[in-house]
């Protein structure tokens, strides 16, 4: 019987595509209805402790060695994201209509609020943390591969991301994602009874732009270092 090895490059990638998933089918709130937005929540908060499981020999190792520009981004993500889904975590089964509706829980409207905006400020640090693991993911990827990739293949990814990334910022404008980030409400609602695809397309492009974004953080910054200790 072949036993699943979760540090494997394979269930690596699955799990950490299947959290991102999970994210974008749950802000399809409104085309999957309450009980498949929790239980896809559900799914997503149990994923996340297997991607912690995975990568608790990152942790460990963050007393061995010095602290890189790599390490730091990912320290400060990590962080950002242990709390934010944390309230998540809790304010979801304050706001529980289907899965916690037994608890005697009572039912205020701040917490709605605050799951609203956290679930936005999740898939937000979800794409920085893609970004700023970026290099490793890619080495998970040559390793599912057999092969790395061809000189000539290189800037045609660099292409394809940026095209991506620009396209984002107009995605997460249609979306009305960039103002919730700075907690306000935004009129942009996905009417999904026209169009369904093109939400998880906006999606992908809105998280293509965060991720790209904070690779470049990483790489900018990592090299100015180099300079002045040059």
């Amino acid at each position: 019987m072949m036993v699943l090895r979760w540090t494997r490059p394979w269930p690596r990638l699955i799990v950490d595509g299947a959290m991102v998933m999970c994210l974008m089918l749950a802000f399809a709130y409104w085309w999957l209805g309450n009980a498949v937005h929790e239980a896809t929540g559900t799914v997503f908060l149990i994923i996340v402790l297997r991607h912690v499981g995975n990568n608790l020999f990152w942790w460990k190792g963050l007393r061995c060695g010095g602290m890189t520009v790599q390490r730091a981004f990912n320290l400060i993500v990590g962080m950002g994201l242990t709390v934010t889904i944390a309230l998540l975590l809790i304010t979801s089964i304050g706001v529980s209509r289907v899965l916690a509706q037994w608890l005697p829980m009572p039912r205020f409207f701040i917490l709605q609020e605050v799951h609203w905006f956290a679930a936005y400020w999740v898939i937000a640090l979800a794409a920085l943390h893609l970004g700023v693991n970026w290099v490793r993911i890619f080495a998970l990827l040559r390793m599912v591969a057999g092969r790395g990739v061809p000189r000539w293949g290189v800037p045609v990814l660099w292409l394809m991301g940026m095209a991506a990334a620009i396209q984002g910022i107009f995605s997460g404008t249609i979306l009305g994602f960039w103002p919730r980030l700075r907690f306000s409400y935004a009129l942009s609602m996905w009417d999904f009874n026209a169009s369904v695809l093109p939400f998880f397309a906006h999606w992908g492009a809105t998280l293509m732009t965060i991720a790209m974004a904070a690779h470049l953080a990483v790489l900018m910054t990592t090299r100015l270092l180099r300079r002045r200790v040059g």
